[in-house]
């Protein structure tokens, strides 16, 4: 082609230019040209400054798959649980350029005849770096191991005589799950990985769940992949399906439809995976097991970026059931840990989720064989308009004030029968708010009918102590859902302090015409354990972080406050083996100094934890975290007492916590707002 767009040329241009070269001969050297060029330019784009923090992309992900499979250490019988980046050390982030090369490794978990395997890849360099055998540790597990032994339960003829006792003969319609029990709620388990497996009857319905076949129960090992035992005990009846699949034949009347246009665009920039908006920059990255990780949230004020939090991402989701029958009272799910591989969020749905004008992010994972999984919008960036007042003053009828608009990040961690809404939400006078919206169906299991007379039986008097009846044959099982947050907060700087505000009554002296005030006595935590803090009515404290090095303007040092929302501490007894693996459930703040490995509040393998690693074993320690780098975790909590009203689907519930300034700025950081949102 170059030959014949040659031949166009007048010699009197060539050969001047070319003397003595041949039409031919120059067409392969321009080829040649050509050729580097692109190849320059594509090394180029694979070898691009990555920010040291951004998600692993699909390249790197297939890099980790060929150098452990290269490695000549992966057999037939192993599998992937999970990729993770492996971070930088901090100092290697904070002082990173845009330009600079970084450290790109990845964490690889895997697991082969029940022995889990640690690697760590060199994406830079494509080679294997470490691996480990991790000695008495039992990994996560995917879907597919959940739902693989319905064909084995089914073929056991215990199983078979119990379904045909209830009447069940067709098994085209009968799934079966099975679920990993931690050794601590199930001791036999510690040299053997056990499971408790369900039937549940899928007929006239889209799903599942609640539909269990009563009173059979199957024991299954996982590593063997067979029925261990069988457990027939009381026939109830089969709850009948939930019907909120199908859209109702008429809406609710009444209702308008109501749009949200931004005709100019949204206000927030993405660049360089930097999001801006109003005078917050900060970037993010979803991971296959905490969701979305927020780090480097700066502020701006008055032309300098001031740091506020360095990384903050849920690092557990803890769920015990409290019900005391066979196959319930093991139900304590520790969600991230247990079962994260293949990624715990899920695609979000626009007009549902998030508004029409909302951005969209894919995220990826890897699947049990190590390749790259593409999981689209996995979270969505939308501003909200909520008719929300930033200020407001009136004096003699003259109403002065300022809309305000909030900057959301949202997605949706789906496990098992729970939808988890999770916001970051950034507000204009730099305040975060981070929020939990809990929906999804009850996880309720079969109890017998009501007698002839309507009257509650003895057998559905003595269930509801465990749980509530939502519907005929149906008991919603009573449980807690507690959420650590992992907050790594830097206010102006690594080096902070946490400071304690206890509210106290102060009685006055006679003569006063009060009787007692109260006030506010500030001290500064030295030590872990003066920094475990409960929510107290009777004894309120203010929970903030300083930096003692920096001065406002009347000379208070620079800070942050986590503001705890309406929230729960765990009831269950300290020696209770879940709650030694959940034990962060037992406070609402605990503060620790900075450690990069310190990631998970119940510790790097919670199904087969002792809770000895865990944020409740590092702070037996005690150690220093006065004028240092120190990471605040909190316990976003509540206990679930089902209702009727949560069935056949529940109505989202939002719980949350704000993380705002305290003596950051001189004055009211949006008295400069327009007068329109």
């Amino acid at each position: 082609m170059l030959g014949e767009l040659l031949n166009h040329f007048p010699d009197g241009i060539i050969r001047p230019i070319f003397p003595g070269v041949s039409v031919r001969r120059l067409s392969f050297l321009l080829c040649l040209v050509v050729f580097c060029c692109l190849l320059l330019a594509t090394c180029a784009r694979a070898q691009k400054a990555q920010h040291p923090l951004d998600a692993l992309d699909t390249r790197e992900y297939w890099t980790v798959y060929d150098v452990i499979t290269a490695s000549g250490h992966l057999g037939d019988d192993a599998h992937f649980e999970s990729i993770l980046l492996h971070e930088p050390t901090k100092s290697l982030v904070l002082a990173w350029k845009p330009g600079d090369a970084a450290p790109r490794e990845a964490d690889v978990v895997l697991v082969r005849k029940e022995r889990v395997i640690e690697a760590r890849v060199d994406l830079r360099a494509q080679k294997l770096e470490s691996w480990k055998e991790v000695p008495g540790a039992r990994g996560p597990v995917f879907d597919s191991e959940i739902t693989g032994f319905t064909e084995t339960i089914l073929a056991d003829d215990r199983v078979k005589k119990a379904l045909a006792k209830r009447g069940i003969t067709d098994t085209n319609i009968v799934q079966c799950e099975a679920v990993p029990l931690g050794f601590l709620a199930f001791p036999e388990q510690k040299d053997r990985h056990i499971g408790m497996a369900d039937c549940m009857i899928a007929h006239h319905s889209y799903h599942t769940w609640s539909r269990y076949i009563g009173g059979l129960t199957v024991e299954v090992d996982f590593a063997s992949k067979k029925v261990l035992e069988v457990f027939d005990e009381e026939v109830v009846p089969i709850p009948p399906p939930s019907d909120y699949e199908e859209a109702p034949e008429v809406a609710r009347p009444g209702t308008k439809p109501g749009v949200i246009s931004q005709p100019l665009g949204p206000s927030f920039q993405i660049g360089n995976g930097e999001v801006s908006w109003q005078n917050w920059y900060f970037r993010f990255r979803l991971d296959s097991r905490v969701g979305p990780i927020m780090s480097l949230v700066r502020i701006d004020d008055h032309g300098r970026r001031r740091s506020v939090l360095y990384e903050g991402n849920v690092s557990e989701f803890f769920v015990p059931y409290m019900d005391a029958t066979r196959n319930w009272s093991t139900r304590v799910f520790l969600d991230a840990g247990a079962f994260y591989p293949g990624g715990i969020l899920k695609s979000l749905r626009q007009g549902l989720d998030c508004p029409a004008s909302a951005a969209y992010f894919d995220g990826l994972s890897s699947d049990e064989k190590g390749n790259p999984v593409l999981r689209p919008r996995q979270a969505c960036l939308f501003e909200r308009f909520a008719g929300d007042v930033a200020w407001r003053k009136e004096d003699a009828n003259l109403v002065s004030g300022r809309p305000s608009r909030t900057l959301v990040l949202r997605s949706a961690a789906v496990v098992g029968n729970y939808d988890y809404l999770m916001d970051w939400r950034f507000e204009q006078d730099g305040t975060i708010r981070v929020a939990v919206g809990a929906t999804g169906i009850l996880d309720a299991r079969a109890v017998a009918d009501e007698s002839a007379d309507g009257a509650t039986n003895h057998a559905n008097h003595s269930a509801e102590e465990y749980g509530q009846l939502v519907a005929r044959n149906i008991l919603g099982v009573n449980h807690d859902h507690f959420f650590s947050f992992r907050l790594d907060i830097d206010v102006d700087g690594q080096n902070n302090s946490f400071m304690i505000h206890r509210l106290v009554e102060k009685e006055l002296s006679a003569g006063s015409p009060r009787k007692s005030i109260w006030v506010a006595k500030p001290s500064i935590a030295e030590k872990e354990r003066d920094a475990m803090m409960d929510i107290r009515l009777d004894k309120p404290s203010m929970w903030i972080f300083v930096n003692p090095k920096v001065k406002g303007p009347l000379g208070h040092s620079t800070g942050y406050e986590i503001m705890p929302g309406v929230t729960a501490a765990s009831l269950l007894s300290p020696d209770d083996g879940a709650q030694k693996v959940g034990a962060f459930s037992a406070h609402q703040l605990w503060v620790t100094p900075y450690r990069p490995e310190e990631l998970y509040a119940a510790g790097t393998y919670p199904s087969s934890s002792t809770g000895e690693d865990s944020l409740a074993a590092w702070t037996r320690k005690n150690r220093g975290i006065e004028n240092t780098d120190i990471v605040a975790w909190y316990t976003l909590g509540f206990h679930h007492v089902p209702r009727e009203e949560d069935w056949p689907v529940m109505p989202v519930m939002w719980h949350d916590f704000v993380i705002r300034p305290f003596h950051f700025f001189g004055q009211n950081p949006v008295l400069n707002l327009p007068n329109e949102p």
